[in-house]
């Protein structure tokens, strides 16, 4: 539990750096938009995944500073509403800042660890996105998510990950990754393979899609019915 402790102190201070140009630093990313790394473009297709319609609720995990609001928003409506968890307070500063410049009065925001978060039941949706990697009980949110989707309900989560044949001293050429909170003793445990595995067990439906040589991807998959209770 302590390292446990100490993993999520490093996020938040990792975080905590980033917040303010957050958004900025992943806009500049979509110049390589060219060579198939489109991080807009997942998110989209995250989204889209969940097959919202007018009115339903979504609960974001890890929704950071509210990049998948607008998104969400346009396919569930005024009517719908949006749950925003997040560690870090300066990220959801940040999204708290979105919020009140669109007045948006369906979005609310909730600072707490995603292991510990007490999912509202009967959820029609859940998205992750860039978060989970970083969650050491990752495997705990994805069982506590499953339990808490609607017979109909879907589970989506847009995660980095890290190729099975490629060497960790590339971490070292991809240096920006530590300022987003990933070390080599994050990639070692490879909690996407725990992530992934969870899912394809809990859920019906499960998809998994690769992007980008597989440094990211797209699982999804929709509740079991009558089996959906995680063990």
């Amino acid at each position: 539990m302590e390292n446990q402790k100490q993993d999520g102190n490093g996020v938040i201070q990792a975080y905590s750096k980033q917040a303010s140009k957050y958004d900025r630093s992943v806009k500049a990313f979509e110049l390589f938009s060219r060579f198939g790394f489109s991080i807009s473009e997942w998110r989209k297709q995250a989204v889209i995944a969940l097959d919202l319609e007018p009115g339903d609720t979504v609960i974001d995990i890890g929704c950071g500073t509210g990049l998948n609001f607008p998104i969400i928003l346009d396919r569930i409506g005024p009517t719908g509403a949006i749950i925003g968890v997040d560690l870090s307070d300066a990220m959801l500063a940040e999204a708290h800042k979105k919020v009140e410049a669109n007045r948006w009065r369906n979005v609310q925001l909730h600072r707490e660890d995603a292991a510990k978060f007490i999912f509202p039941t009967s959820v029609k949706a859940i998205l992750s996105t860039f978060a989970l990697i970083l969650v050491p009980d990752c495997e705990l949110v994805v069982r506590s998510a499953c339990r808490a989707l609607t017979p109909d309900g879907r589970l989506v989560i847009l995660d980095m990950a890290w190729p099975p044949n490629l060497p960790l001293w590339w971490r070292y050429v991809l240096f920006f990754l530590k300022s987003y909170g990933l070390t080599a003793e994050n990639l070692r445990i490879r909690p996407w393979e725990k992530i992934q595995k969870t899912m394809a067990t809990q859920l019906d439906d499960y998809m998994l899609k690769k992007f980008w040589f597989g440094f990211f991807y797209l699982a999804s998959g929709s509740a079991r019915s009558g089996t959906n209770m995680a063990t």
